[in-house]
């Protein structure tokens, strides 16, 4: 097999990675907070020495779009969009987590949980809990949360020097190794209002139909290589 055929089989490998990465954008086009993701590609060397080496294709990473997605109303009391950088502090039984997605709700014990049950905190790393019969819970632009007259508690809003460290896990949670920093100081919380999905569904309809052009194409030029191989080796082989 040449290397033509080599190098073709590595494109098709990474444009199969990238149909999936796109696959899974259009999947999470209306997830709360989503972040749109893509393939980052790079030229990968390889031959016996420093002048005969040949260039394939590596897909070496999944680099994720954080630009804020739109803030939509929903009325409801317990949905808090974050305008601007910064993430919800999780707690949950593998350690802390990270999340953007501000759909909260109250559980049985009265304590402010992510949609998936988990508790959120507040900035002294407390399970935020919500009395009961004292009025209507309101939330401050800095995350002061008021029940009546009442001061509950603070959310804790966190921040990180490297976003893209931040490794996806379920439920629209984040998990990392990095120390949190505090959130910018322009950043709020809006109630009554969610963070919609950053996804384009049209934009990224019109990658994948352009993926799979050159997917095609690719494969194509494959074909025909493998038709002239045969033909080398059919007219060789009479030859002898």
């Amino acid at each position: 097999m040449e290397n033509t055929t080599y190098i073709g089989l590595s494109r098709l490998s990474g444009m199969r990675r990238e149909m999936d990465v796109l696959a899974n954008n259009m999947a999470n086009m209306n997830s709360n907070a989503y972040k749109g993701e893509r393939v980052m590609f790079e030229e990968f060397l390889k031959g016996p020495n420093a002048k005969e080496k040949t260039s394939f294709v590596n897909d070496w990473a999944v680099l994720r779009d954080f630009r804020a997605g739109k803030l939509e109303q929903t009325g409801n009391t317990f949905d808090f969009a974050i305008s601007g950088s910064g993430y919800l502090t999780v707690d949950t039984p593998q350690g802390r987590r990270y999340t953007r997605d501000g759909h909260l709700r109250l559980d049985a014990d009265r304590r402010l949980v992510t949609s998936g049950g988990h508790p959120v905190l507040d900035n002294r790393g407390r399970d935020i809990i919500v009395p009961d019969g004292q009025g209507t819970p309101t939330m401050a632009v800095d995350g002061t949360l008021n029940v009546g007259q009442q001061q509950v508690a603070k959310i804790d809003l966190v921040n990180f020097r490297n976003e893209q460290e931040l490794r996806k896990t379920a439920q629209g949670l984040f998990a990392t190794t990095q120390d949190t920093i505090d959130a910018p100081a322009t950043t709020t919380l809006v109630q009554g209002m969610l963070e919609a999905s950053n996804i384009e569904p049209i934009v990224e309809m019109t990658n994948m139909i352009e993926l799979l052009r050159q997917y095609q194409s690719t494969q194509s030029m494959l074909d025909a290589e493998n038709d002239r191989l045969k033909l080398a080796i059919q007219r060789l082989g009479r030859q002898n």
